[in-house]
């Protein structure tokens, strides 16, 4: 998983300040810049950690699979009728294009 995470640190009068835009609760004080950068270290990694874990769960079966559960049920004639080509008439439905003749 290749993943991008944008960081801000601050320089403030009672030390530093950090947090990261695409996580929620990021923001971070801190006496030193050391501090500040091992506690949103922190934080990206258990964020990362998260985001792919969930990525992984999110991925469903595949469309052949699909297409095959969906089609599982239909007769043989039923699925003769269906296009051969499931783009076959893209202009008509996308561009509003008379369709083409089969």
């Amino acid at each position: 998983m290749n993943s991008k995470v944008s960081i801000q640190i601050e320089k403030i009068a009672s030390g530093y300040c950090t947090h990261s835009p695409e996580i929620t609760d990021s923001q971070v004080q801190g006496d030193t810049f050391e501090q500040v950068v091992n506690a949103i270290k922190e934080i990206v990694q258990a964020y990362l950690n998260r985001t792919s874990h969930s990525t992984r769960q999110s991925t469903g079966q595949s469309l052949l699979d699909l297409f095959d559960d969906i089609t599982s049920d239909m007769t043989a004639d039923e699925i003769a009728q269906l296009p051969q080509d499931g783009a076959e008439q893209h202009d008509h439905y996308i561009y509003g294009i008379p369709k083409r003749p089969v």
